[in-house]
């Protein structure tokens, strides 16, 4: 096992653990369940505008036919905290186990990525090849969208750390 394998599973393992630790209680909290409903909801705008601007197929060929090509590099799974996993354990995202893809991210399957609630980056870059393959419009509606993800995203997270805060739990 690498090193980013060691990091990576680190991460799952903390997130399984707050999982097993804290999902009954986080799930009675009206707060954190509507602002990760409202979450959720974003982030399905957000695949269904991908889909009809054929993001997915573009990146996952990218990622995987065009040598050096592609955001999903092996080492971006390793940016993915206890946190942002944690939230997707709560939104019943079922996490891979290995990569599908060799030297690839961990996350990346045959549809794009696997993961509802994904990091920043992989929510908000849009390499040369969708500047060019979307017309303005499109790219600025794709922005605007993963802006509204991003927001909801990162007030999830923010409430967490914070609810795990004061249980004394660090990140």
């Amino acid at each position: 096992m690498n090193d980013e394998s060691i990091e990576i599973e680190k991460n799952l393992e903390k997130a399984r653990r707050l999982y097993v630790d804290h999902s009954r209680v986080m799930s009675m909290d009206k707060t954190f369940s509507s602002l990760l409903s409202a979450y959720g909801h974003e982030i399905e705008n957000s695949r269904v505008l991908m889909t009809a601007l054929g993001l997915p197929e573009l990146c996952s060929y990218c990622a995987t036919e065009i040598p050096g090509g592609g955001c999903c590099g092996s080492h971006i799974a390793t940016w993915y905290d206890p946190i942002v996993l944690l939230l997707n354990l709560l939104m019943d995202v079922e996490i891979q186990d290995k990569s599908y893809y060799k030297n690839c991210c961990r996350f990346l399957g045959r549809e794009g990525c696997t993961l509802k609630a994904r990091y920043h980056f992989c929510v908000n870059y849009l390499c040369p090849r969708i500047y060019k393959a979307l017309d303005e419009e499109a790219v600025s509606r794709l922005k605007a969208q993963s802006g509204a993800e991003l927001f909801l995203g990162w007030k999830l997270e923010c409430y967490l750390l914070d609810r795990f805060s004061k249980m004394g739990l660090s990140f």
